[in-house]
């Protein structure tokens, strides 16, 4: 339409360009490693409880996370898990590699968590989402940016009365010799982001040794009246 404004996907561009380059896969979505990845993917299972639940997993890239859960944690595989990936590419990628290696109970849809602000109940009341995962999906947003798509993902499950809210990102208090902040990656503060989570509810846990201090996971359950 002649005169709007079009919306901002800055956030997504780094990955858009990356799949542009090399096509969807691992190197696309600019993860350190894949050991970094499966070792923040253990932290996840370890905290998030996904075993007999609902999981909405926002940024799911090209579908590594259920694919890690089926080989290396049975045990914590959902109940039902819907992936959703801002970059058109990595989703269909996503769905043709869960479909090969025969994962079921999951689903893969095209959004944008953070521009779509109708996303966090519509995975709630029509899903069922009991839990939100953010796992990587954070790195290329500010850390206001950041607080104030989790604020949304938490109201809804606050809303519902129950449900649990995962994320990490990438710390501020790490070894900058041995883990230096690349752009287009962002690093928050990590005592802000606790001291955030603990303003919405006293049920929080946070661990930073996993990787050296180079990210944290914090886990943000409801309270129960």
């Amino acid at each position: 339409m002649l005169g709007k404004k079009k919306p901002d996907r800055s956030y997504l561009q780094p990955y858009e360009d990356a799949t542009r380059r090399g096509g969807a896969g691992f190197e696309s979505q600019l993860w350190m490693s894949k050991e970094a990845q499966n070792t923040r993917f253990g932290v996840l299972c370890d905290l998030g409880r996904f075993g007999g639940r609902i999981v909405a997993d926002l940024g799911c890239g090209v579908g590594d996370f259920p694919v890690y859960m089926q080989a290396h944690r049975p045990q914590a595989f959902p109940k039902s898990y819907v992936g959703i990936e801002g970059v058109h590419a990595m989703a269909v990628h996503a769905r043709e590699r869960i479909e090969g290696e025969g994962i079921g109970r999951t689903l893969i849809e095209v959004g944008d968590f953070v521009a779509d602000e109708s996303l966090p109940d519509l995975l709630v009341n029509d899903a069922g989402a009991e839990v939100f995962v953010f796992s990587g999906s954070l790195n290329t947003l500010s850390m206001d940016r950041a607080q104030g798509v989790l604020d949304r993902f938490w109201a809804a499950l606050e809303k519902s009365g129950r449900g649990t809210l995962v994320f990490n990102f990438l710390s501020l208090r790490h070894d900058k010799e041995q883990s230096p902040a690349n752009p287009p990656a962002v690093r928050f503060d990590p005592v802000m982001m606790l001291a955030w989570a603990l303003d919405r509810t006293p049920i929080v846990q946070m661990r930073h040794e996993y990787l050296g201090g180079h990210d944290a996971t914090i886990v943000m359950d409801v309270a129960a009246d």
